[in-house]
């Protein structure tokens, strides 16, 4: 016997890509893979344009850099987002923390010390 793929050609009705809502629709199966790859994209580009929405917001709050606690070094970004809470976030170890007050995101990265968090690995806050 050869490859699947020629035996796919031989008996398309076994091959469980050409299965559709649970019956043999090669069509509606190709259809249906067509429309989930252009939700795929229309949401990689929303996902994109919240990530520069936010990238943007930061831009526009940023207020000062500061001694990390954590790590010692002047890299801790703070940032006041829309006037209703405070974002600490260390460009070098990567701790963050926030609080309604600068004083409260202080002292949640304090009580952040050794759990790994760091915001690089998901920077947009609705994910972390």
């Amino acid at each position: 016997m050869g490859e699947w793929s020629d035996y796919f050609e031989d008996f398309p009705e076994e091959n469980p890509a050409n299965y559709f809502g649970g019956r043999f629709d090669p069509a509606g199966a190709i259809k249906a893979r067509e429309l989930e790859t252009q939700a795929l994209q229309a949401n990689s580009e929303i996902k994109k344009m919240l990530a520069d929405a936010w990238k943007a917001e930061k831009e526009r709050s940023f207020l000062v850099v500061e001694m990390c606690p954590q790590c010692g070094l002047k890299e801790l970004s703070t940032y006041k987002i829309k006037g209703k809470y405070f974002l600490c976030e260390c460009q070098d170890c990567g701790i963050y923390g926030r609080g309604k007050s600068h004083s409260e995101a202080l002292k949640s990265i304090e009580d952040a010390y050794g759990y790994g968090l760091d915001w690089r690995d998901n920077p947009v806050p609705w994910g972390r």
